[in-house]
């Protein structure tokens, strides 16, 4: 079984690629942009080909003849037009390419819950009305319309997953569990200090690792094309944790007290609060997560060299 992982030195796509190494009959290939980051990957047959460079990708596809592929590959911020170039040019390519190198090839496409924007406070489903509220939201909803719509032209099987807030160890700070690790870790032996802009707004926050068992958990079902295709799944823990629990459970885990220190004007969250309703997938794969994110947050801090307590 061919797995080509895309986005594959991403944060998720190192996890997912050390996953999928343990899988029985599995060989993983990962798509990366440059060279240097092969080391991220030991171990690990990589390409190296842009999404937006259709020769290059169509000719890197065409080797490795996938019989499936889990599209990470993308951008989180930047400008809008790149943002939509990425997510949903280099969205197309793959699409185009995987299914012209096997007609049959099982495709996953990662979207995000930036699509749903703010829902409400009761658990969001996949039917809920996409309302982005960032540019980024706006390139992940022309994502999905890209896949849907080859999905349905082309007869590809093609399905897509929703993450909502993800966590886990070596993030970086650009996301709020990575952002607040790295200030703790980061103060050394004084007394941490927090810079926030808001710590009301509510996340559902799931561990990555529990992340890329969901998407195999996916993929790699006997009846994908019949169960999965054309279908969105979230994946999501199913709770929702204010900024200010997150920071109690880190003073919990290092007995430490921080000081959080906020803008005059405090910022308004534009999504004040976010939850997963996860029973689509829970349903029918009997995916759950599995680690706490009391342990994610111990997990992240311990990898970034902070003493924890028992």
């Amino acid at each position: 079984m061919r797995v080509l992982v895309t986005g594959a030195a991403g944060f998720t796509g190192v996890y997912l690629v050390k996953y999928l190494h343990n899988q029985n009959g599995v060989e993983v290939s990962g798509l990366i942009r440059k060279s240097s980051q092969n080391n991220l990957l030991q171990g690990t047959h990589c390409i190296v080909a842009d999404l937006l460079d259709r020769e290059m990708l169509d000719a890197a596809v065409r080797d490795i003849c996938p019989d499936m592929v889990i599209h990470l590959g993308g951008r989180t911020r930047g400008d809008y037009g790149d943002l939509l170039r990425a997510n949903v040019i280099g969205t197309k390519n793959i699409l185009d390419a995987g299914t012209a190198a096997n007609p049959d090839c099982r495709i996953l496409v990662v979207s995000s819950s930036a699509v749903y924007g703010y829902a409400g406070e009761a658990p969001i489903t996949e039917s809920a009305p996409l309302q982005p509220l960032s540019e980024y939201g706006i390139s992940k909803v022309a994502q999905e319309a890209q896949a849907l719509m080859h999905h349905k032209k082309e007869g590809a099987l093609v399905s897509l997953a929703r993450p909502f807030n993800l966590a886990g160890p070596g993030q970086t700070e650009s996301f709020i569990c990575g952002k607040l690790v790295h200030q703790i870790a980061g103060a050394g032996k004084k007394k941490p200090v927090l810079d926030l802009w808001e710590t009301s707004s509510s996340r559902d926050l799931i561990d990555v690792r529990d992340v890329v068992r969901g998407y195999w958990a996916l993929v790699s079902r006997p009846d994908f094309a019949k169960q999965c295709t054309g279908k969105t799944f979230n994946i999501g823990s199913g709770n929702a944790y204010p900024v200010s629990s997150i920071i109690t459970m880190l003073e919990e885990i290092t007995q430490q007290h921080f000081t959080i220190r906020l803008p005059e004007m405090v910022a308004v969250p534009p999504i004040p609060s976010q939850k997963s309703d996860n029973t689509r997938i829970a349903s029918l794969t009997g995916w759950r997560p599995e680690i706490s994110l009391a342990q994610t947050l111990r997990d992240m801090l311990e990898t970034a060299g902070v003493k924890t307590k028992e």
